[in-house]
């Protein structure tokens, strides 16, 4: 299997130093209507692994609440907030061992929240414990423990790290978009006030490439993009409305809602992932509720948008039974998530496609 760094901003962090913005643009929010624009546009899912079953080597971590990640040697690393160590597994699927372990000491952890792969570095990011880099033999290089809570990232070429905190309201975007270097520095864009450690108020969902930076609300459907040259500033701000999304996102409801749960920028787009609660659910738990002892795919079904990111225009969308993680960090993968009625689970790492359905085949000259 091949990984491929999508998401790749390059911006060194010394000039960034120099030319900081103390704060956000205000932005007047945009609406968008959530309505598909491409009627012969369709979303495919090609699967590239499958991890999972019966077997209990290393299959602990794999949870409706997994997180993945690919290396650059093609190796599936997934992670559960409730376990201190990284699963790893083979391009195939084949269970390799487990890095880490719990405690407080260089190469232990606590409860970690998501891994990201740079150019050079696998970035393990901890629940208020900071950042742990490996290199690619599972080495400790160093750990900053002083940096803020970082719950979704993307990490460049060069291994620096873009993020995005809640910043008090007021500024019209309501939030800040943070460069982390390999030497623990973090430069703020978009607020002046210090950044702190601890939980987050308010979680972001990020992407981004060499030109662009996007933070999505996880419980909300506002886009916020950052435009990174000449300097990094807020560009544009979206309020989508998708009806499947909003029936189910009450400001006081904790679950069942909706949820965007993962961001990806690549050639073809902007693509976000979120789950929302069957309809046929719905009727049958009340806010507050316990989750059911049931398959997850039976209580959530997932979606993924295809963006126009100069409009935030829906150009796609797909709608599946199963729960939807987000993206494998590091690669072009959307991770999905299946329990058999028959027992086990398993994740799945997809590879979205766009396909125009009514499109003529190509001609013989189209292949010479």
């Amino acid at each position: 299997m091949s990984t491929r760094q999508r998401a790749v901003i390059t911006l060194g962090l010394a000039p960034v130093l120099a030319t900081l913005s103390p704060s956000l643009s205000a932005q007047t929010p945009t609406p968008v209507s959530g309505e598909v624009t491409c009627a012969e546009c369709v979303i495919t899912l090609d699967t590239i692994a499958t991890i999972g079953g019966w077997e209990d080597a290393g299959l602990h971590v794999i949870t409706p609440f997994s997180q993945v990640a690919v290396d650059r040697r093609g190796r599936i690393l997934v992670t559960h907030l409730s376990y201190p160590e990284i699963s790893v597994f083979s391009p195939e699927g084949e269970y390799l061992g487990t890095v880490g372990r719990g405690g407080t000491a260089d190469g232990e952890y606590e409860a970690i929240a998501h891994v990201n792969v740079g150019g050079r570095y696998i970035h393990v990011f901890e629940f208020q414990r900071g950042r742990t880099v490996l290199d690619h033999d599972f080495e400790v290089v160093r750990t900053d423990r002083s940096i803020p809570q970082v719950l979704s990232s993307v990490v460049t070429d060069t291994d620096e790290v873009a993020f995005a905190l809640h910043v008090p309201e007021g500024t019209g975007v309501a939030h800040q978009r943070l460069v982390l270097d390999m030497m623990g520095r973090t430069v703020s864009f978009g607020g002046a006030d210090p950044v702190r450690r601890g939980p987050q108020m308010q979680r972001f969902v990020v992407a981004g490439d060499e030109a662009s930076f996007w933070a999505v609300r996880q419980q909300a459907n506002r886009l916020v993009r950052w435009d990174l040259e000449p300097s990094p500033a807020v560009a544009r701000v979206f309020d989508r409305t998708v009806e499947a999304f909003e029936r189910d996102n009450p400001s006081t409801q904790s679950w069942p809602r909706s949820l965007n749960v993962g961001a990806m920028l690549d050639e073809a787009a902007l693509w976000i992932a979120w789950q929302t609660p069957d309809p046929e659910w719905t009727e049958r738990i009340s806010p507050g509720d316990p989750i059911p002892e049931v398959p997850w795919q039976t209580v959530l079904d997932g979606w993924l948008d295809l963006v126009d990111p100069s409009t935030a225009q829906t150009i796609a969308r797909y709608q599946g039974d199963d729960a939807l993680l987000g993206f494998a960090h590091g690669s072009g993968y959307l991770v999905s998530y299946h329990e058999p009625r028959a027992g086990g689970a398993y994740i799945h790492l997809l590879e979205p496609k766009l396909v125009r359905v009514n499109s003529p085949p190509p001609t013989a000259a189209a292949h010479s």
